[in-house]
């Protein structure tokens, strides 16, 4: 009796881990609803012009890191190449490459979060097996 007991919950709680990972999985990394706030209505053209002028800031900036420039090198590009295509860019178009540069990582996604994950996973592997009284051995 006790021994079914504890493979019903086990599968109960395999189960419900299941689903939890796939609804969390589900869930988009950035979930922000795009609202017009009521102080960009009145937008003035000098909030415009010193918003340009900072997000080429930004832009350039970013382009003048050495890790960027290796890169864009790499690719065959050379210092006038890049303004001559910076400067073909709507202001629209910049905007938008000025509020990503803080979300680009130059290294790429981090190893520890990979390690961390796979760490998680095989301790709830571990739980969930010792849950249905399995056994497990690591010689």
């Amino acid at each position: 009796m006790v021994k079914k007991f504890g493979i019903l919950l086990g599968r109960t709680i395999t189960v419900y881990l299941i689903v939890a990972m796939f609804v969390i999985a589900s869930i988009p990394a950035q979930s922000a609803a795009m609202f017009i706030s009521s102080d960009s209505i009145g937008v003035s053209s000098v909030d415009a012009v010193v918003d340009s002028v900072s997000d080429i800031a930004k832009v350039n900036t970013f382009l003048e890191s050495k890790i960027v420039r290796q890169r864009l090198s790499d690719f065959g590009l050379t210092a006038e190449e890049i303004s001559s295509r910076l400067n073909r860019l709507s202001a629209d178009q910049l905007h938008r490459i000025a509020t990503h540069i803080d979300q680009v990582d130059a290294g790429g996604d981090s190893a520890l979060s990979v390690i961390i994950t796979l760490l998680v996973i095989a301790i709830l592997v571990i739980v969930v097996l010792k849950l249905m009284g399995r056994q497990v051995i690591i010689k």
